[in-house]
């Protein structure tokens, strides 16, 4: 039997070397769980060690979701397996915290985002620095 939780992709598109789409693609619920780490931290490296991106776009293909919890139903070990990222954090907050450097992120869909029951847009403008650390949260 397979285990629908390991199922779907996370897709990287790179419309241009200053424009990139990350889509999350894990039907039926978008629930990201220990089988997606290793492609995060794939995608964020990538982000990491390119200057040239500008724009970085989180987007969801499933209808009516963008990311809507952890995967809690996977067993403990499977999530803290991964070694403590660069910033010495456990895997998945290291992922986070490296990808708020980024350059500009725009996190946004016209559905439910994590329990939020109205949808939010994450923007982190970079002004010209390569990494900022300044934020807001939009709702629209």
């Amino acid at each position: 039997m397979t285990n629908k939780r390991n199922e779907g992709e996370m897709r990287l598109t790179r419309h241009s070397n200053e424009y990139w789409r990350v889509t999350l693609d894990l039907p039926p619920l978008n629930i990201f769980g220990p089988a997606h780490i290793p492609r995060l931290e794939e995608v964020v490296s990538k982000l990491e060690f390119d200057d040239r991106v500008r724009v970085v776009v989180f987007d969801s293909a499933v209808e009516g979701f963008f990311l809507t919890h952890y995967d809690f139903l996977a067993k403990p070990e499977e999530s803290a397996k991964f070694p403590v990222g660069r910033t010495g954090l456990q895997a998945l907050p290291d992922m986070l915290a490296r990808l708020s450097r980024a350059p500009v992120v725009s996190i946004g869909q016209p559905a439910s985002a994590v329990n939020s029951p109205s949808p939010a847009i994450c923007v982190l403008p970079a002004a010209k620095k390569r990494f900022s650390r300044s934020g807001r949260l939009e709702r629209v």
